[in-house]
C-alpha cells in the first residue's frame, strides 16, 4: 500500500487531505450535532460583523463599512478597521443554512484550510509527506488554537496562514533559489485576517532577518532585489486595507483597542506546563509539544532543528512570566499593542510542531513498507479520536445553566451580556439585541468615550456619552429624547418632528466620510461633543438619512490590490504552465 501510494503522482497528497477530511469532520460534528454555539470571548463581536455582512449582502451591497444592523446601530466603523474578507464565507453560508450550521461550516473550512496549508508548507521544510502530516495536526490541534476556535476568530484565521509567512521568510532569508512571493502572500492573507497577527509576524521576521545576516546570507544581490520584490508586492496587496487608515483614521481621534501588555494575562512558566498536562484546550501547548519544549534538545544534532526549537522554546517563554516584559515595554512601548503576550503561542507551537513531527516521523520513515502502513493507519486514528477526545474535557453543551433562556439580562437601559452562555437557531438572533461582550465602543472617537477606552461592554455602559449612544438618544437643543433608527446597507434613517432652529445631536458616530442627507438634500454636519453627527434643523419635519461612502483613496487601494491580486494569479498560472511543461 506504502509502495502504490509512493508510486502515485500525488498519492502521498490525497493520503493527507483524507486524513485532515476526517480529523476535521470528528473536531466538527459533536459541535454541530449539538444544534448549540458558546457565545464567548469575541464570539458575539464576530458574529455581529457577519450578520450586518449578510444583511447587507441580502440587499444586494458588496462592501459593509458601518455598523446599521447589529453593535445597537450606532454606525461604528469596525468594519473599515478590523479586517472582514475571510468573514464573508461564513454570511455567504447564511443564505443556505441555519445559523448554527452556518458558523459550524466555516468554523470546519478554516480548520480544514489550517491543515493544507500547514502540511504543505511543512513538507516544503521537511520533504517528508509523514512528517509533514505530523506537523500539521500538531498544530491544527494543538490546544491554544481550539480555544481560539471558540470566538477568537482574528487569531483563528491568522493561524491559517502563518505557515506561510515563516515559509516565505525562511526562502527568501535562508535558501539560495530565493523565493520572495510566499512571504509577500502570507503576510498579506495575515493582515487580511488579524492586525495584530501582522505585527507578530513582522516581529518573528525580523528575527529570522537577524539570523541570517549573521550566517552571511546578504552577500548575494539576487536575495536583496528578491526581498524589495517581495516588499513591493506586499504593499500593492495591503493598499486595500491600507487606504480607510489614511481616509478615515489618522488624524481624527479614533480610539481602537487597548494597548499596553495586560500583565494579568502573563502566566508563570508552571502554568504553562501543567496547563499543557492538563489536557482541557486553553493558553497552552499540549502534551506532546510542551514534551518537545522541554526535551527536545536532545533529540538532534542537525542545526536547522536546534534553530527552530530555540524559537519554539523562546516565543514559548515569552508568553510566561519569566520573560520581563514590564522592562520590555518600557524601553519598547510600541511593543504592548499586543496586549497579551500568550498571543506567540501560536508561533511557539508551529516552531515546536515541526520539531516533534521530525522526532516522530523520523524513526516512522525507517521502517518497512508494513509497519509504515500501520504506523500511517494509527495517525488516522488519532486524528480522528483527538478532537472529541479534546473536547469532552471542556464540555458545555450539557451545562443548563449556560443556556440564554436562563441568562438574567438587565432590564433597564442598555441590556447587559453574559461572560459565557449558549445559543440555538431559535435564539441566536438574541445575540444582537445586547451589548457585544468585548469591543461593542472599539473604533469610536475619542470624544465617544470621554476618557480611557476598554473593551469590555460592563465598562462601556458606564460611561455615559457612550450608553447615551448606544441606547439611541438623541439631543434636540439639549433636550435627551429616545429616536428610532431603520437600518440600510451603510445607512440609518430617522424622522423627527416639530425641530425647526433646533440643534440636533444624533445617536449615530461620525467618520471623516461619514454623510449627512436631510429631507433628501446633503447637508453639512458638525462632530458634536459626543463624537456624533449634529446639525441644525431647518425645516419643522425632517427624514434624516446617515450613512458612509468610501473615500477616493479607498476606491483606489480597492483598484491597486485587485491588480496585485490579478498579477498573483499570472504567476501562478504561469508557474503551473512550466510545471506541467515539465
Amino acid at each position: 500500500m506504502i509502495k502504490y501510494i509512493k508510486n502515485r503522482k500525488g498519492g502521498a497528497n490525497a493520503v493527507a487531505v483524507f486524513i485532515f477530511m476526517v480529523a476535521t469532520f470528528t473536531m466538527t460534528y459533536p459541535l454541530w450535532h449539538s444544534h448549540q454555539i458558546l457565545v464567548a470571548n469575541d464570539w458575539s463581536f464576530h458574529a455581529s460583523r457577519v450578520e450586518e455582512i449578510y444583511e447587507n449582502l441580502k440587499s444586494g451591497h458588496l462592501f459593509t463599512y458601518i455598523a446599521t444592523h447589529t453593535f445597537q446601530k450606532t454606525g461604528v466603523a469596525n468594519f473599515l478597521f478590523y479586517p472582514t474578507f475571510f468573514l464573508y464565507p461564513w454570511a455567504l453560508l447564511r443564505f443556505a443554512f441555519s445559523p448554527v450550521t452556518a458558523f459550524y461550516g466555516w468554523y470546519a473550512l478554516i480548520n480544514f484550510s489550517t491543515l493544507i496549508i500547514t502540511y504543505f508548507c511543512a513538507k516544503r521544510v521537511s520533504n517528508s509527506s509523514i512528517k509533514a502530516i505530523l506537523a500539521s495536526l500538531l498544530y491544527t490541534f494543538m490546544p491554544y488554537h481550539m480555544f481560539v476556535g471558540m470566538g477568537v476568530f482574528g487569531e483563528f484565521i491568522a493561524m491559517m496562514f502563518i505557515p506561510l509567512v515563516l515559509l516565505g521568510g525562511y526562502e527568501l532569508f535562508f535558501t539560495d533559489d530565493h523565493q520572495w512571493k510566499t512571504l509577500s502572500v502570507g503576510l498579506v492573507l495575515v493582515s487580511y485576517s488579524h492586525i495584530l497577527s501582522t505585527f507578530l509576524c513582522i516581529e518573528l521576521l525580523v528575527v529570522l532577518f537577524v539570523i541570517s545576516l549573521f550566517l552571511k546570507k546578504w552577500n548575494n544581490i539576487d536575495r536583496i532585489k528578491a526581498l524589495l520584490k517581495s516588499i513591493i508586492l506586499a504593499s500593492l496587496l495591503v493598499f486595500t486595507l491600507v487606504a480607510p487608515f489614511i481616509s478615515d483614521y489618522i488624524g481624527q481621534n479614533i480610539v481602537s483597542t487597548q494597548s499596553g501588555i495586560n500583565f494579568e494575562m502573563v502566566s508563570p512558566v508552571k502554568v504553562l506546563i501543567f496547563n499543557s498536562f492538563s489536557g482541557i484546550y486553553n493558553q497552552n501547548l499540549g502534551i506532546i509539544l510542551i514534551i518537545t519544549l522541554l526535551t527536545g534538545y536532545i533529540c538532534f544534532n542537525n542545526r536547522f532543528l536546534i534553530t527552530v526549537w530555540l524559537l519554539g522554546c523562546v516565543t514559548a517563554l515569552m508568553t510566561t512570566g519569566l520573560f520581563p516584559w514590564e522592562k520590555v515595554q518600557s524601553i519598547i512601548p510600541v511593543l504592548g499593542v499586543i496586549q497579551f503576550p500568550y498571543r506567540y503561542m501560536s508561533y511557539a507551537g508551529l516552531f515546536l510542531s515541526l520539531v516533534a513531527a521530525e522526532a516522530i516521523g523520523s524513526p516512522i520513515l525507517k521502517l518497512d513498507e508494513k509497519n509504515k502502513l500501520v504506523a500511517v493507519f494509527a495517525i488516522l486514528v488519532m486524528a480522528a479520536v483527538y478532537p472529541p477526545a479534546s473536547f469532552h474535557a471542556n464540555d458545555w453543551r450539557l451545562n443548563n445553566t449556560l443556556r440564554l433562556t436562563t441568562v438574567k439580562f438587565q432590564k433597564q437601559g442598555p441590556q447587559g451580556t453574559p461572560l459565557k452562555y449558549i445559543v440555538d437557531n431559535q435564539t441566536y438572533n438574541e445575540i444582537f439585541s445586547h451589548g457585544v461582550l468585548y469591543g461593542e465602543a472599539d473604533y469610536f472617537p475619542k470624544q465617544s468615550w470621554g476618557g480611557n477606552s476598554a473593551a469590555y461592554y460592563g465598562i462601556v455602559i458606564n460611561n455615559p456619552k457612550l450608553r447615551s449612544i448606544i441606547d439611541s438618544y438623541a439631543y434636540i437643543d439639549g433636550q435627551k429624547t429616545k429616536i428610532s433608527k431603520k437600518s440600510g446597507p451603510n445607512k440609518l434613517e430617522m424622522s423627527l418632528n416639530d425641530v425647526k432652529g433646533k440643534k440636533i445631536n444624533l445617536p449615530v458616530v461620525a467618520y471623516r466620510n461619514t454623510y449627512l442627507q436631510v429631507n433628501g438634500k446633503n447637508v453639512n454636519y458638525q462632530k458634536s461633543s459626543r463624537g456624533t453627527v449634529q446639525f441644525t434643523s431647518q425645516s419643522k419635519k425632517v427624514n434624516i438619512v446617515v450613512g458612509f461612502k468610501p473615500s477616493m483613496v479607498m476606491i483606489i487601494g480597492y483598484i491597486v490590490s485587485s491588480l496585485g491580486w490579478l498579477f498573483v494569479l499570472l504567476m501562478l498560472i504561469r508557474s503551473l504552465r512550466s510545471k506541467i511543461k515539465q
